[in-house]
């Protein structure tokens, strides 16, 4: 639990902020708070020690700005007493903390219209990052990252669940695939979902940029496909407003439905660095997540 009473008192010594008040949001990777002035409405963003460095959450605030900058529509963060990253002592323990302007609106529903604004969002997002220059190193997400880091980390419950044959020699099929492909490269959000976007009308902002790295752009929607092939569609439509999205990317999302559920696995394992508290999955589920990655493969990857 964060004590709240502490993180005002420090709200007021950082960032000058008059009797705020605040409202743990109960967020699962980082600490997201909700904050509420006379003056404004924020979120205080409080990062895991365990998987960002102060260096990592600079390369994250300085392609925040970059994407602002170039019209991406991206949730803006405010500058404190040591600028826009402070140091926030939580429990004994320092952690950064970034201030941003509440996204107008609310978490949008899933409908049509939703997700064109989301694909236009991730082609602006996209299109701004293509000229940013970091002044530091970031991950990248390529298959090193992808798969070979994953299988690392999963290899025990693999092993102890009698799947490890069989997504070692998934995971050979789709790198083999991805070899062959010519897909864009670049700056990604990696986590564009409808949990961190806001909707105000017809305009949407995006925030939480914590798992933006470089990878294959046909990675960003990975998350719409396996949920629906109409809302998937719809993203299509709002990306190719603003920038293209080819025949061979298209079909390349269904390959990141497994890769990026199989990273998505390894953190509700609690094996990722970012992982924190009770495992959301227990080994025992493995073979039907197995299973459901198979069947995934030979209805639109395969066939």
């Amino acid at each position: 639990m964060i004590d709240i009473r502490l993180v005002s008192k420090q709200l007021e010594d950082q960032y000058g902020l008059v009797d705020p008040v605040c409202k743990d949001l109960n967020t699962i990777a980082n600490d997201a708070i909700e904050v509420r002035t006379a003056d404004g409405h924020f979120a205080l963003k409080l990062y895991n020690p365990a998987s960002r460095t102060k260096p990592q959450v600079q390369w994250e605030i300085d392609l925040t700005l970059h994407l602002i900058d170039n019209g991406a529509p991206i949730a803006k963060p405010v500058q404190g007493r040591d600028g826009y990253i402070q140091v926030f002592t939580i429990g004994g323990q320092e952690r950064a903390a970034v201030l941003f302007e509440w996204a107008p609106g609310e978490k949008p529903k899933a409908e049509p219209g939703t997700y064109v604004l989301v694909g236009r969002a991730a082609a602006l997002i996209h299109t701004a990052a293509d000229t940013f220059t970091p002044s530091s190193q970031r991950e990248k997400y390529d298959l090193a990252k992808l798969i070979d880091d994953q299988l690392r980390r999963m290899k025990q419950p693999l092993v102890e669940s009698g799947q490890w044959q069989r997504v070692f020699d998934l995971t050979e099929r789709l790198r083999k695939i991805m070899d062959s492909l010519q897909l864009d490269w670049g700056v990604c959000h990696m986590d564009l979902t409808l949990d961190n976007v806001h909707r105000h009308g017809d305009t949407l902002t995006v925030f939480d940029l914590d798992s933006a790295g470089e990878c294959w752009r046909a990675t960003e929607p990975w998350g719409v496909k396996n949920f629906s092939e109409d809302y998937f569609q719809s993203w299509l439509e709002g990306y190719r407003s603003v920038r293209p999205f080819s025949e061979t990317e298209e079909k390349a999302v269904s390959l990141f439905v497994i890769i990026e559920d199989i990273r998505n696995v390894v953190w509700k394992l609690g094996l990722a660095k970012s992982s924190r508290g009770k495992p959301l999955m227990q080994t025992s589920e493995i073979p039907g997540v197995v299973d459901g990655w198979l069947a995934w493969e030979r209805d639109n990857i395969k066939g």
